[in-house]
């Protein structure tokens, strides 16, 4: 599934596209930054969510500027809080609480 999220740092808005990956214990979501970003982030970066985690993380080996590394902080946290369906939530629905 591909969702483009905005995220906003330092009062700058910024569009990135995410394409999200089930498996069997993991959720990845490859992150696809414009290309005025890959000089922070590398063009193609996945964050991983493990099925019990609360937050998704990223390796942070990789190669971030300290600009690259506070974009990645915000999308993770805005990918925490996107509803079940956008996280590869099994078997729920708008609106189910669990």
């Amino acid at each position: 599934m591909n969702r483009p999220i905005t995220i906003t740092l330092e009062g700058v808005q910024y569009m990135i596209d995410i394409d999200m990956e089930r498996q069997s214990s993991n959720i990845i979501y490859h992150v696809k930054p414009p290309q005025h970003l890959t000089t922070d982030i590398p063009a193609s970066f996945d964050i991983v969510q493990k099925e019990d985690g609360d937050m998704p993380c990223y390796d942070q080996q990789q190669a971030l500027t300290e600009k690259g590394k506070q974009i990645m902080d915000v999308i993770c946290k805005q990918l925490q809080q996107l509803p079940p369906q956008f996280k590869g939530g099994k078997n729920q629905k708008i609106g189910e609480q669990g």
